[in-house]
């Protein structure tokens, strides 16, 4: 795991791409889909003139300012450092209960679900941020409490599986 998950700095993110589910865990901004939207609101607030364009401030967002289904390979493969097995979840958030929660249970808390088959941004980001309000056209953005109410079982399962064989061919 290149960073730890410290939320709300660095943030659990679920990937659904063409049936495949890829975890991550990076900086919650890497994750914002409409750079493009982002700032022209923050432009709106302050009476400033929109633009049509923006800049991504990090490079693995170099090119997907509005990050969607036609970009979604490129992001991923500028992002396979962050990309984490579910084993490595559990086994941290156990470690960390065990160490900073005194053995009480703790689930994986994930931030944000992209299922980029369905064109769904959830967002289960209890802080400040809407995240799930700069989505690209054609997209819904849903602020959901209950992450078990949309995380799919199949998306832990088959995380671990693929782990499994990865390591079995080593």
């Amino acid at each position: 795991m290149k960073v730890e998950p410290n939320f709300p700095d660095t943030v659990v993110v679920l990937v659904k791409h063409v049936g495949k589910y890829t975890w991550y865990v990076s900086e919650k901004e890497l994750w914002i889909m409409d750079l493009l939207e982002l700032d022209n609101a923050f432009r709106r607030k302050f009476n400033q003139p929109e633009v049509t364009e923006t800049k991504a401030d990090y490079e693995e967002r170099e090119g997907c300012e509005i990050l969607s289904e036609k970009n979604i390979a490129q992001f991923q493969e500028a992002m396979k450092e962050y990309k984490v097995s579910y084993t490595e979840l559990i086994d941290y958030f156990n470690l960390y209960s065990e160490v900073y929660l005194d053995g009480v249970s703790s689930a994986v808390e994930t931030s944000f679900y992209l299922d980029f088959d369905n064109k769904i941004f959830y967002s289960f980001f209890k802080e400040p941020g809407s995240y799930e309000q700069f989505v690209p056209t054609g997209w819904r953005g849903i602020f959901e409490e209950d992450v078990q109410k949309v995380i799919p079982e199949n998306a832990k399962r088959n995380r671990v599986r693929a782990d499994k064989s990865d390591y079995d061919s080593i």
